[in-house]
């Protein structure tokens, strides 16, 4: 083969291994704001379900209770709007605003993964631009001659 081709193959596979790196760092991603998700709502069904009654056995209200308003038998609960972990939003609606973490003082910071992702993306740009500077000087050697 010409060392030319060789080239183009090489940075054909580079540039696939950069293409499926992305979409397996952006699955992961996407996985672990699933679990994160997952959790939050196991969470809040755990808390749900651990709230203390008024008495030892609940009795099942017979009339329906105008909305906006508690029945007897049960305690209020806060608005999920109010919630400041799902970032306001309702249950069972979908927004299109990216959660970016809490907005108090003391929330946390997101999960974005691993460091070590960065780190090899960084060299992944820095090994293309050694590369270019390279085949540049190539380039321009071969046109002098």
């Amino acid at each position: 083969m010409k060392r030319d081709t060789v080239k183009t193959l090489a940075g054909l596979v580079v540039i696939a291994a950069i293409v499926v790196a992305t979409f397996a760092y952006g699955n992961a991603q996407r996985q672990n704001q699933l679990k994160h998700d997952q959790d939050v709502k196991n969470q809040q069904a755990k808390a749900t379900n651990t709230l203390p009654s008024a008495s030892s056995t609940p009795k099942p209200s017979t009339s329906a209770a105008p909305s906006g308003s508690t029945a007897s038998n049960t305690a209020p609960v806060k608005s999920p709007s109010s919630n400041s972990i799902q970032g306001g939003q309702v249950a069972g609606t979908q927004s299109n605003i990216p959660q970016t973490g809490g907005t108090g003082a003391n929330a946390p910071l997101p999960d974005t993964g691993s460091p070590v992702a960065g780190v090899v993306g960084f060299a992944a740009v820095v090994t293309s631009w050694l590369w270019l500077r390279r085949s540049k000087r190539a380039l321009f050697a071969a046109a002098r001659r």
